[in-house]
């Protein structure tokens, strides 16, 4: 680079260029880093953006866990309300079965007790007189 037989005013354009494209070189790097700096607001922007979102669907999901637990609640009291009253008509059928057997039996019952008494098969039964037939002569 330098050798002794290079005149000074070849070394100082030398060294001008050089500083010209260090200048140049230099404003590139500056120009690189405000557009780095730039990105980055951007970037921090955005992310902004996005833990806010993440912060609003965090918010959601808990009111609908909130809004389904809630719905459990309901349904489990609908269920016990609904089982209860399946029960009652239950117990109220089985009475009511065994009130109908209870009058089967009475009525089977009184209709023996009616058909082997005395008075009812003299008046049920006639009287049964023998038919002569006689021949005409």
């Amino acid at each position: 680079m330098y050798s002794p037989t290079q005149s000074t005013e070849t070394k100082v354009a030398i060294l001008e260029e050089k500083i010209n494209s260090s200048d140049q070189l230099l404003s590139k790097i500056q120009s690189a880093i405000d557009k780095l700096i730039e990105a980055n607001t951007n970037v921090i922007k955005m992310l902004a953006v996005h833990d806010e979102k993440i912060e609003h669907c965090s918010k959601v999901d808990d009111r609908i866990s909130m809004m389904i637990g809630e719905l459990k609640e309901e349904n489990r009291e609908q269920h016990e309300t609904v089982s209860d009253r399946i029960e009652k008509i239950e117990i109220k059928l089985d009475e009511f079965v065994k009130f109908r057997w209870i009058i089967v039996g009475i009525f089977i019952l009184a209709t023996f007790a009616i058909s082997q008494s005395a008075v009812v098969v003299d008046i049920l039964t006639p009287d049964s007189s023998g038919s002569i037939i006689q021949k005409n002569k």
